[in-house]
């Protein structure tokens, strides 16, 4: 399932009024338990523009999407969201039989 989405526009490297960017930035940042000065740092740009990410003033070149997406561990796409994090897996089990799933289910168990 694809979440909504909206790009106004895409000047000189730079993209504006991502919708849904900031929250996303907030919750990953805190997720991580980090500051903004410490996101700031780790991808190269002054704290007052983390802060201007996640209040929704301004939105990051591509250059430092890219750099947020690698620094949380998401997707681009995530970011701008058209899917989910890696971390929610989707795994069809039909064509399993009981032991299989048995197993399957002792795998993820341990994993845990």
């Amino acid at each position: 399932m694809i979440s909504h989405f909206h790009v106004c526009y895409i000047e000189k490297r730079s993209i504006y009024m991502i919708y849904g960017l900031s929250k996303k930035l907030t919750l990953l940042r805190q997720q991580h338990k980090m500051s903004q000065s410490e996101v700031a740092r780790r991808i190269g740009v002054s704290s007052s523009a983390v802060s201007a990410y996640e209040a929704d003033e301004t939105s990051p070149t591509l250059e430092n999407l890219v750099k947020l997406a690698n620094l949380f561990h998401v997707s681009t796409d995530y970011l701008l969201g058209v899917e989910y994090p890696r971390d929610k897996a989707i795994l069809d089990t039909s064509g399993l039989n009981k032991q299989q799933l048995t197993v399957l289910q002792n795998l993820i168990d341990i994993m845990k």
